[in-house]
């Protein structure tokens, strides 16, 4: 696609829309506002209560019917009444290199505009890996899928979108570094990745695809591996699982920046977990979701 450049090609000063419009509306949930509300308060309301102290969670970005539950499960733990949401969510169409920001004034769902930070991501601009590219935000989903979750946990507050690229070794860590004065009080780091994602469509076969329990046993035990390294806050042990098994996680990058990122002793909690072979049946091929919080070290 002609439109799409590599980051680094805009910057928030450059002429661009004011208002970034829905791309998932009507299609992986639902356009019209009431059911939308209804929608979010529903997959919120089901997540229980809020844990103490949440200032990072790792949620997942398919179609409400999918990974909503698992998502708002997550949204959930965090509570209500954030200023703002960064979000980190990777590239799933275009390929640049760092990470791009959206340089608009807002981003608009089916329950109205959250306002973007532009103090924020001038702020990131500061790092040389960060640019600001509305391009390649067009087509992409994992960021989009959140919003309406985030609206309805915290109406008025802003929003830090920003998308992670390729990385090189060393990098992540150079992002976080950029993140970090963005986390404090009052405002919430999401990432948006699914886990394991099986079978020919996504070129990973780690067991052939004879029946549901084999493909199911094999799926669950690959996003064990993950998530306890994900809980654990443990970066190096996370990128070598990876790279041992080849693990399809779509948001392997923005997970490494937001674990290299935590304070020390900061606590991870495993909050949901499904896999959509759970849902449809279909051991063919098969994503899994996952939701992850993290909150301060115990005083």
């Amino acid at each position: 696609m002609a439109a799409l450049r590599r980051a680094g090609e805009g910057r928030l000063s450059d002429p661009v829309p004011a208002v970034k419009g829905p791309q998932l509306a009507g299609r992986w949930y639902p356009a019209e506002p009431d059911v939308l509300a209804r929608t979010a308060r529903e997959l919120l309301a089901a997540g229980g209560a809020a844990r103490p102290g949440v200032f990072a969670v790792v949620v997942p970005h398919a179609a409400y019917q999918y990974s909503g539950p698992t998502a708002g499960r997550g949204l959930a733990a965090a509570g209500g009444g954030q200023r703002r949401f960064v979000v980190l969510a990777p590239s799933h169409f275009a390929r640049f290199h760092g990470a791009a920001v959206l340089p608009m004034r807002a981003y608009r769902t089916p329950l109205g505009v959250m306002t973007i930070d532009a103090d924020a991501l001038a702020t990131l601009e500061r790092c040389p890996l960060v640019r600001a590219n509305p391009a390649v935000f067009m087509r992409e989903h994992s960021l989009e899928i959140e919003l309406p979750l985030l609206q309805t946990l915290a109406p008025d507050a802003t929003l830090v979108p920003v998308l992670v690229g390729a990385l090189e070794r060393g990098d992540a860590a150079q992002l976080a570094a950029a993140i970090a004065p963005l986390v404090g009080d009052g405002t919430l780091v999401v990432v948006s990745s699914d886990l394991t994602h099986y079978g020919r469509r996504f070129d990973y076969l780690p067991v052939p695809a004879t029946d549901a329990a084999t493909v199911a046993a094999a799926v669950r035990a690959l996003d064990a591996r993950a998530l306890d390294r994900i809980v654990a806050g443990d970066a190096d042990g996370f990128v070598r699982h990876v790279e041992e098994t080849g693990d399809t996680i779509c948001g392997r990058d923005p997970i490494e920046i937001l674990l290299r990122a935590l304070p020390d002793g900061a606590r991870g909690e495993q909050i949901a977990y499904a896999t959509s072979l759970d849902l449809t049946g279909d051991y063919e091929h098969s994503v899994s979701y996952a939701a992850v919080a993290f909150s301060p070290a115990a005083a």
